[in-house]
């Protein structure tokens, strides 16, 4: 087993095997692409010799990203690696050739490679998956970053659009937990302080928890905690929050007060997250309801994207 390369270890293999491999592009072809417009004459590297298509406006090639420089052996290669997502997490040797433009005989030989260094493996008999040491580099660059940096800017924003006061929640067990808090310029007082446990099924940002949570979860709270008569009344509730994505309330922690919550992390790792914005109902002029409505669902589809690269 190959030892784990660094990646200007990894980068120097791809020269090497650029320039031993039979029908790998040669030296030529290999230039920079800042070293000026690429010649499409025979063996000068250009499309006529590496069979690379130009990309069209309907081509697959198009959305393909260019690096700004380095050897075009080694742009193909991130650029295949770059196929692999959650959406898409395996592809044939077929599939990728006319993802990223390049002939079945290049990308049969840039998986060979990539799986020498184990970041392609087999999945099943004609697809390829990313491999051991593409996850373990995802686990590693995960772990560098706090979920906090990702969300206060667009908790921040929620405050001061709103000039009301806005809150990152968190489940924990069978309580909703505020972890993050960011005040207006003329701030009310709210049940839910940093680190102060809640119901779970009490409060916009509550009840947007507890609607994303597995139904096992979900369904054994409501038995034990809401009261029979009401529990019929809140499943729907709950079923209404799940499928249009945000939830409110109206003085059911605070008196006075209406929230509107949405989620910014699905149940993943026992983590669920949502925020949510609380003000006091005086405040709610015509017209103010849905616009804040609207925001705050912007906002956390916004942050449901960036921290689904995280967890």
């Amino acid at each position: 087993m190959p030892s784990i390369p660094t990646s200007s270890q990894f980068l120097t293999s791809v020269e090497k095997t650029a320039a031993i491999v039979p029908g790998w592009p040669g030296p030529a072809s290999i230039t920079p692409e800042s070293s000026g417009p690429a010649s499409t004459g025979p063996g000068s590297g250009g499309p006529a010799s590496t069979g690379l298509r130009p990309p069209g406006p309907a081509s697959a090639a198009s959305a393909v990203r260019q690096a700004p420089g380095g050897t075009q052996s080694t742009q193909r290669l991130l650029t295949l690696l770059d196929q692999f997502s959650t959406e898409r997490p395996t592809h044939t040797v077929e599939g990728l050739s006319e993802a990223i433009g390049v002939p079945r005989s290049t990308v049969y030989r840039l998986v060979s490679l990539l799986k020498a260094y184990e970041l392609l493996e087999q999945a099943g008999e004609s697809k390829y998956q990313l491999g051991p040491k593409a996850i373990m580099m995802g686990y590693v660059a995960r772990s560098t970053v706090d979920l906090a940096d990702i969300w206060r800017p667009g908790l921040e924003q929620l405050a001061g659009a709103s000039r009301e006061t806005a809150l990152v929640l968190r489940r924990i067990g069978d309580a909703a937990v505020c972890i993050d808090r960011v005040e207006c310029d003329h701030p009310v007082r709210l049940s839910f302080d940093v680190g102060k446990a809640m119901p779970l099924h009490t409060g916009a940002g509550a009840k947007v928890l507890l609607a994303g949570s597995p139904a096992e979860l979900r369904d054994r709270y409501v038995e034990a905690a809401v009261p029979p008569e009401h529990r019929g009344r809140l499943l729907a509730e709950l079923e209404s929050i799940a499928v249009r994505g945000w939830g409110e309330s109206h003085a059911e922690v605070d008196p006075g007060i209406w929230a509107v919550a949405a989620p910014i992390l699905a149940d993943r790792d026992g983590r669920c997250l949502a925020i949510s914005v609380a003000v006091p109902e005086y405040r709610l002029e015509a017209g103010r309801r849905e616009e804040l409505i609207g925001r705050t669902r912007d906002i956390a589809a916004t942050l449901q994207a960036k921290l689904s690269h995280y967890v």
